[in-house]
């Protein structure tokens, strides 16, 4: 047999010790007492008995062998470590006291094993107590029938092999992967109904290692929907492949985001598709990056169209004629709205047509500038009498008006005045589109815009004509109250006296025409004082003072007060001699909590000046100051004649 000798009546394991411990199997089979045991003396054993325990000994397999009736059980070393602490005590046991916590799941297949049947089980659990307390464990195992001489089944052979450790490690694996699929079915959830976009990309490199496109690696549901792609027209498929013509940023700004490890947030309109999206890009590792985004092209348009109507309320306020008006308004109305063509005609209700003076175009557009049929932009007078914005989408445009905008969509803004319709401001484009509601109400509000803006510059233009008038008559009458005088003093009254009189009526008529360009409310400070000195002294006096505005009363007195001093100075002070210098200065300061205004006429490098031996009319006019309410002040210096006339501003900017 090779592992089992028979001498002087004693067994003898080759390459064992009488006197090592009886832990070693093949310690145990040396050393036992077979004889005690139903198998008897080794000397006895059946030649099948040897060979089965010689190759159970031999091998590095964990293996048991059960032999006879009482199928007493032998194993080998690698099997001693599956028993626990039973080794060695059951070596050459029964069958059924080595694994009692488990023998009724086991007897019936040891049973069809001596039957002559061979089973196998792979990852059998079993439940034993082999160290004291109860373990779960898995075996993968084979029970072979081992024949005696005579054929007849006399044993059962066990190759096994516990495999509890791969089981747990399998079921940690299985219970991670479940864990980590119900997650991701969680997060896939989320990910599919998240209602903003979201992307996984990676950047495409050329040869040369620059970033010249990038790939959809993943997207959720809602990047379709927000993108208007098919779902599944993406993944897999680069950017330029999937928006042919993309602006250049969009593969420059992800680039940056993985080469600068960045995020980036971004509001950024699609190509030609006029839609727009705000959301944040950031690295996701390597060439991986991820966006996510929403669609804000509504807020995006609602913003265009509210900076619109702040830039067209500029330019309303600038422009001074119904043309400048009437054009700002249109290029300012088809920018904000993309549409291809704008304008304002004015409509001749009667005639039925309208004239074009003012257009804007986007490109080479066919100029409606002209007159044409109020038909050729499918309505009528009647239509346009009712005020109401019209939308052309669906209408047959004709004749001019169909070969600028095509098959496209126009609106109309009916200028009403008096009842009547008086201009339109249209838009149009070349393309079919449906005007949202929110566009429809823009155009509105620029059409009530314009129509204000035209009704103040008319109204403006007809107060200008009727001032001009006035002024005609105003100076005509004082025309006719001069001559009048001129006869009535011929004769009665010194030269003098009739000149001053002449002179003073022309003052007052300069004030007139100050006030009559501010529509005789209010004239400026400035204004009147050039006016009143420019007939006497020219440019000789020197103002210098803030901008204000003063009432029509102040600006009569002020024009008066300052002819009387400029023709004093002509004729006694600083201006009667070349190198006198007049400097007529004001300043606003507030005292004791009332904001006051300051006026100082002072002369420099004229004759020596004294008081007059008389107070004439020129004096009084002087002294009643700018009110006619005094706050004057005059010093007859050796270096000339000051004067300082002081009133609270709020009685200066009184009517």
């Amino acid at each position: 047999m090779g592992a089992i000798e028979h001498g002087c009546g004693n067994d003898v394991v080759q390459g064992g010790s009488e006197h090592a411990p009886a832990t070693d199997v093949k310690d145990l089979l040396r050393t036992r007492d077979w004889a005690a045991t139903p198998l008897g003396p080794v000397a006895d054993w059946p030649q099948s008995l040897r060979t089965a325990v010689d190759l159970m000994i031999a091998s590095g397999y964990a293996m048991c062998l059960a032999w006879g009736p009482d199928r007493t059980f032998l194993y080998n070393q690698a099997y001693a470590g599956i028993l626990g602490r039973r080794h060695p005590r059951v070596f050459g046991a029964p069958f059924v006291d080595v694994w009692p916590e488990v023998w009724s799941e086991i007897e019936p297949l040891v049973d069809r094993t001596f039957a002559g049947e061979t089973s196998t089980f792979d990852d059998m659990p079993l439940m034993m107590t082999r160290n004291g307390y109860p373990e779960e464990t898995w075996w993968s195992f084979s029970y072979s029938p081992v024949r005696d001489e005579t054929g007849a089944v006399a044993g059962l052979l066990n190759v096994t092999l516990e495999t509890t450790s791969r089981v747990l490690v399998e079921r940690e694996r299985d219970a991670a992967t479940r864990d980590l699929r119900d997650s991701e079915a969680k997060w896939r959830s989320v990910f599919e109904t998240l209602q903003e976009g979201f992307v996984l990309g990676e950047l495409v490199r050329d040869e040369h290692g620059h970033v010249v496109d990038w790939r959809y690696d993943e997207v959720n549901d809602a990047w379709y929907d927000l993108m208007g792609v098919p779902r599944g027209q993406a993944v897999g498929r680069t950017i330029r492949q999937v928006f042919p013509g993309i602006e250049e940023a969009w593969v420059r700004e992800m680039a940056q985001v993985v080469e600068r490890d960045r995020s980036v947030r971004f509001t950024r309109q699609l190509g030609s598709s006029g839609r727009w999206y705000d959301g944040v890009t950031q690295r996701a590792g390597g060439d991986r990056f991820t966006v996510i985004f929403t669609e804000v092209t509504e807020r995006v348009l609602r913003e265009r169209r509210q900076a619109a109507l702040i830039d067209l309320n500029d330019r309303l306020h600038e422009e001074t004629t119904v043309a400048a008006i009437a054009s700002a308004a249109s290029a300012i109305l088809a920018a904000a709205l993309h549409a291809d063509c704008g304008g304002y005609g004015e409509v001749d209700a009667v005639a039925g047509t309208v004239t074009i003076a003012q257009e804007w175009a986007a490109g080479d557009e066919v100029s409606l500038a002209g007159t044409w049929p109020i038909a050729d932009f499918a309505t009528s007078v009647e239509e346009l009498a009712e005020g109401r914005l019209l939308d052309r989408a669906d209408a047959p445009l004709r004749g001019r008006v169909r070969q600028a905008c095509g098959e496209g969509a126009m609106v109309l803004a009916p200028i009403i005045e008096r009842g009547v319709p008086a201009a339109i401001l249209y838009l149009g484009t070349r393309r079919p589109r449906a005007w949202t509601r929110e566009e429809l109400h823009f155009v509105g509000e620029v059409a009530d815009r314009l129509r204000l803006a035209i009704g103040r510059t008319r109204a403006e233009e007809q107060q200008e004509v009727l001032n001009g008038e006035l002024a005609h008559r105003i100076k005509n009458t004082l025309s006719v109250v001069q001559a009048i005088a001129m006869q009535t003093l011929a004769g009665k009254a010194d030269a003098t006296s009739v000149e001053e009189f002449g002179s003073r009526l022309k003052a007052l008529s300069s004030a007139h025409d100050v006030l009559l360009t501010r529509s005789w409310s209010a004239a400026g400070l400035r204004e009147v004082a050039q006016g009143a000195l420019s007939t006497v002294a020219g440019n000789r006096v020197t103002l210098s003072g803030p901008e204000l505005m003063i009432g029509s009363r102040p600006a009569m007195s002020l024009s008066l007060l300052l002819h009387e001093l400029a023709t004093n100075a002509v004729k006694y002070g600083a201006l009667r001699v070349p190198e006198g210098e007049v400097e007529l200065a004001w300043a606003i300061a507030c005292e004791g909590g009332v904001e006051m205004l300051t006026l100082r006429w002072t002369e420099r490098g004229g004759p020596p000046v004294t008081p007059p031996t008389r107070t004439g009319f020129g004096s009084r006019i002087i002294r009643m100051g700018l009110t006619g309410s005094g706050g004057v002040q005059v010093r007859y210096d050796t270096s000339g004649l000051s004067v300082e006339m002081r009133a609270p501003i709020d009685q200066i900017g009184q009517g």
